[in-house]
């Protein structure tokens, strides 16, 4: 069992820990960045919210059509270049992986039935294609009109909580 070092000792404290300091503090700050990280998640649902009128698990299946779809794309920066299209013609020139209700159901817990019922709504809306084989992709609108309004306010936020909960930790790089 190791026992704390007194705060004025010149010994070395285990890795992780500084001279005197029991692990109490640090538990302390992680309490404090686990409720900055859970203000941010909760604006962020809130503006998800809003943006799809109520519904929660519309969001969440278009994300997992999206993030199946650019899956195959890897993250290399040509990849990376052009998942950043910034025009319909780039965005076609994507080679999407599509997907299934099947899938989207197994990978969120969502029941089949109201995936597929979203789903027919993100048709409607044509945030998502449906090829002649049934497969699932998303669509140059869906990028515009999901993304882009979460962008600045959510990027924003984000950097921002990261900064709050670098700080909080102590961590480098901190604001």
């Amino acid at each position: 069992m190791h026992s704390p070092l007194p705060p004025d000792s010149g010994e070395s404290a285990p890795a992780g820990q500084a001279a005197g300091d029991n692990g109490d503090e640090a538990r302390r700050d992680q309490r404090v960045a686990t409720l900055l990280l859970a203000r941010y998640n909760l604006r962020y649902l809130v503006r998800l919210y809003a943006a799809f009128d109520g519904d929660l698990l519309m969001p969440i299946v278009l994300g997992e059509v999206g993030l199946y779809n650019v899956g195959g794309l890897g993250l290399d920066d040509q990849a990376l270049a052009a998942i950043r299209c910034s025009n319909e013609g780039d965005f076609d020139k994507l080679l999407l992986r599509p997907c299934n209700a099947f899938s989207i159901s197994s990978s969120t817990g969502i029941p089949r039935e109201t995936v597929r019922r979203k789903v027919s709504h993100l048709i409607q809306q044509d945030w998502i294609n449906r090829d002649t084989k049934g497969g699932l992709t998303i669509t140059p609108k869906a990028m515009a009109l999901c993304l882009n309004p979460f962008h600045d306010d959510n990027q924003s936020d984000f950097l921002s909580t990261a900064d709050q909960v670098r700080a909080a930790l102590g961590a480098p790089g901190q604001a």
